[in-house]
């Protein structure tokens, strides 16, 4: 498994990034960029980030305000550009600032209140910040105020002699597990044009080194579909993510019920349940509406008539109730049979060989070559699996409460939810409960990136900005050939195979010939061509 380390080191592209100017001279860029992006991933994958409550109002995906402070304090003391630099928690409290101002991440329950004023970092246990996916501030914004001078130079007692134009700057974002790269450069004449890699290309690149990097573990016989994922049709409405623009959906009256759900999930402190609302955003309308309007029915007469700035929670009897009206319609959901699993069926052959390596014990092996496998799924796919694996973990755990009267939740939960997960018909199903409970014992890894796959992406697309067209693929696994030719080798290799078995039992002087000719009309009456062209024209007397 991949360190922390290993993911902030693929970000080191400074030394790959170089611009030749006219004059054949090299000029390196200057690190503020990379130093900024570098720290900004280090923070969003280091802190823990999970739902916590403050006082009656719980948010979700949130750190803390402390922890956000220890994480750059270390991530800085370990950067070489720092080694000699006074790091000192009051400096790290203007760097978290710095990067709340721009909006990297902020004060859940603030976008509407107070939206005007300016927000104080905390360095504190109490204090709650989330990120904001998608915004990647530059250098120029981050660096104000008493960080005008640069980052290196605030935490280091000289000023770089470094020259302060910037030739070359390199901006990585990263936002669930992508990379999108940007490079602005600054011609003679002192004008910036900015060169911004397309999407589809970074997403390839992703998408053939996480399946190059797969085959290094495990041996795929056959990569036919493996890079043209299909979308699942198990979830034809992703209704969780409704367009703001379209007044007429935004006052429907399904997701008005979607965010009843929501506002209660949010006032509740209870994972097991949290956990189950948030799978139901990939649920059908009807299913949502019926455990949205059978809510207030959940709630005492006492606990509706609390003060407006009390939240009324439910009692513990009807949370436990209400929780299992939450599990029937996941249950009832996803135990369809008509529903095509989250896992793919093209992709058969990875299971088999992460299968193979969790029944010889290589389990480090296997969970990485699990992590590169989820990578390569669709990201609704990939979500859906995320949240409902996470809401069956914590319905299998000893204190949840009791699904049904006669059975363990185990084995409750394993029927109701192990064939939405994974459905192979050339898997039995042993192999598949061990798939699914690999999963379930490492929820928490399974959905991570290996750091060694982000340097090798992070390599190629630096290439790619430097408008470099080099060979994604490196070594050569496989050779792509014509539908036809795969048939066609497909069927003389099947051929060979048969001739082998037929001649294995026709020449077998250890076995009687009455057993003799039994396993030969087996053999007739499957794959007669091939028994004629064995035997000729004395196949009929051999029968």
């Amino acid at each position: 498994m991949a360190s922390i380390k290993e993911r902030a080191a693929a970000l080191n592209l400074e030394e790959k990034l170089c611009v030749r100017p006219n004059s054949g001279q090299v000029i390196k860029p200057v690190n503020n960029c990379l130093l900024w992006s570098s720290l900004i991933f280090y923070l969003k994958s280091t802190v823990t980030i999970k739902r916590r409550r403050v006082h009656i109002k719980a948010h979700s995906d949130c750190f803390l305000g402390s922890e956000a402070v220890d994480v750059v304090e270390e991530h800085l003391k370990l950067s070489k550009k720092f080694e000699e630099a006074n790091v000192t928690r009051e400096k790290v409290v203007c760097v978290c600032q710095a990067l709340l101002d721009c909006n990297v991440f902020e004060v859940p329950g603030t976008k509407t209140v107070g939206k005007g004023k300016k927000q104080v970092f905390q360095d504190s246990k109490s204090s709650l910040y989330r990120f904001i996916g998608g915004h990647n501030p530059s250098a120029d914004e981050l660096e104000r105020g008493v960080l005008a001078v640069g980052i290196q130079a605030f935490f280091c007692s000289e000023k770089s002699e470094e020259q302060t134009t910037s030739p070359v700057e390199m901006q990585v974002a990263s936002e669930t597990d992508c990379l999108t790269l940007k490079a602005s450069m600054v011609s003679p004449s002192g004008s910036r044009t900015e060169l911004k890699l397309p999407q589809p290309p970074v997403d390839e690149v992703w998408q053939k080194l996480t399946l190059l990097r797969l085959l290094n573990l495990v041996e795929i016989p056959v990569l036919d579909g493996i890079l043209q994922c299909s979308p699942s049709p198990r979830s034809p409405q992703k209704t969780h993510q409704l367009p703001t623009t379209n007044l007429d959906l935004a006052h429907s009256s399904n997701h008005l019920d979607r965010k009843v759900l929501k506002a209660f999930k949010d006032s509740q402190d209870d994972e097991w349940l949290c956990a189950a609302l948030d799978c139901l955003d990939f649920l059908p309308d009807q299913s949502v509406v019926d455990l949205s309007r059978k809510l207030p029915h959940w709630f005492s007469e006492v606990e509706i008539q609390k003060p407006s700035y009390e939240q009324p929670l439910l009692s513990s009897s009807n949370l436990d109730n209400y929780k299992l009206l939450v599990y029937g319609a996941l249950s009832k959901h996803y135990s369809h049979t008509d529903g095509a699993p989250l896992l793919p069926q093209h992709m058969t052959d990875i299971y088999k060989a992460i299968i193979e390596l969790l029944v010889t014990a290589k389990l480090g092996t296997a969970l990485e070559a699990l992590q590169l496998c989820l990578k390569l799924l669709l990201p609704n796919n990939r979500e859906e699996l995320r949240r409902l694996l996470t809401f069956m973990a914590l319905a299998v755990e000893p204190q949840a409460i009791k699904l049904e009267m006669d059975v363990e939740n185990r084995l409750a939960i394993k029927r109701s939810f192990s064939r939405a997960i994974l459905h192979c018909k050339d898997l039995t199903k042993e192999k598949e409960d061990i798939m699914v409970v690999f999963m379930l014992c490492n929820i928490q890894e399974i959905f991570k990136i290996p750091g060694a796959l982000h340097k090798e992406v992070s390599d190629k697309l630096a290439l790619l900005v430097q408008g470099q067209q080099t060979d994604v693929t490196g070594s050569t696994f496989c050779q792509q050939v014509p539908k036809r030719t795969y048939v066609d080798s497909t069927k003389m290799t099947t051929n060979t195979e048969l001739w082998k078995l037929l001649d294995s039992i026709d020449g077998n002087v250890q076995i009687s010939n009455k057993e003799r000719k039994r396993l030969l009309g087996q053999f007739y009456q499957a794959h007669p061509e091939v028994f004629n062209q064995y035997f000729g024209d004395s196949a009929a007397s051999i029968l």
